[in-house]
């Protein structure tokens, strides 16, 4: 009698860590497969409408030409067209505000190229003080950077002090930057795959 009972007490207990393991697995499973999910959601790309996806692919190839040699005129010719595009391009917040950064870097590179159309010594340096000082506005560290090169001279325009292609590659890389942050936040799993190579 008693060894029936023990073998009923151990028959329960059986089944009772089994369907509690069987729980435990499951929600093991569960929470697996959320957390699989928070790490695709993480690395696949957000959907990037056309006139988005058109304004990365022409900012891209503006810092390929700039890296390379471009003309002036071509260079504003090509911010010229990109303005329309950015201007109506919509999708991600953030990225859109990275893509409006680096276009409107350019814009300034661009006015500030443009001031060499200015006859006049004193009308070319008037044209590009202004031209910085909305350089300098969203661009503090280009700012310190360039007083700090004419602080010991006595300059009546600042732009006077500084080298017009230093300048320019200065703003130059901060549009390479906000352009490089808009493609890798467009596709972050290239930025991974990248990642995953440079560790190997």
């Amino acid at each position: 009698m008693q060894f029936k009972k023990l073998a009923l007490i151990f028959m329960t207990v059986t089944l009772l860590v089994g369907c509690v393991l069987s729980l435990l697995s499951v929600r093991s499973e569960n929470t697996n497969a959320k957390r699989s999910a928070k790490i695709a959601n993480k690395t696949s790309p957000p959907v990037i409408p056309p006139p988005l996806e058109t304004a990365l692919e022409e900012l891209r190839v503006i810092k390929i030409k700039i890296e390379g040699d471009i003309h002036p005129k071509e260079y504003g010719e090509d911010i010229h067209d990109l303005t329309p595009i950015v201007e109506n391009a919509y999708g991600d917040a953030e990225i859109l505000a990275t893509v409006k950064s680096a276009l409107a870097g350019h814009q300034l590179a661009v006015q500030f190229w443009e001031c060499d159309r200015v006859f006049g010594y004193d009308e070319l340096f008037q044209c590009r003080d202004q031209v910085l000082q909305a350089v300098f506005q969203k661009y503090p560290d280009i700012a310190a950077q360039a007083k700090a090169a004419v602080a010991s001279e006595n300059l009546t325009y600042m732009s006077a002090g500084l080298d017009e292609n230093s300048v320019l590659e200065a703003i130059w890389e901060k549009t390479g930057t906000d352009t490089e942050t808009a493609l890798q936040m467009s596709n972050p799993t290239s930025l991974t795959a990248e990642n995953q190579r440079q560790n190997e």
